[in-house]
C-alpha cells in the first residue's frame, strides 16, 4: 500500500465502499503501521461517519488490514 492506491474497505459484502490513500506512517511496522483514505464516489458510505474528521471525506489514522488493494499507481 502506498499514497494515491485506490482501496476497498473489506467486510461489507457487495457494497464494500471505495477509498484512496492520502496519507501513512510507519510503513515498515506491522503493528503501528497507519493511513488516512479519502472516501470515493459521491454518497458518504456508513463506515465515513465513524472514521472521519470532523465528519468529512478524510479519515483518522486507522490500520490498514481493513483495506484491500484495488488499484496501484
Amino acid at each position: 500500500m502506498k499514497i494515491g492506491d485506490l482501496v476497498r474497505y473489506v467486510g461489507w459484502g457487495r457494497n464494500d465502499p471505495y477509498a484512496i490513500i492520502v496519507d501513512q506512517k510507519n510503513k515498515g511496522s506491522k503493528l503501528h503501521h497507519a493511513i488516512r483514505v479519502m472516501w470515493a464516489g459521491k454518497e458518504l458510505p456508513v463506515q465515513a461517519g465513524a472514521l472521519s474528521v470532523s465528519k468529512g471525506r478524510v479519515t483518522t489514522w486507522i490500520s490498514p488490514r481493513h483495506f484491500e488493494v484495488v488499484s496501484e499507481i
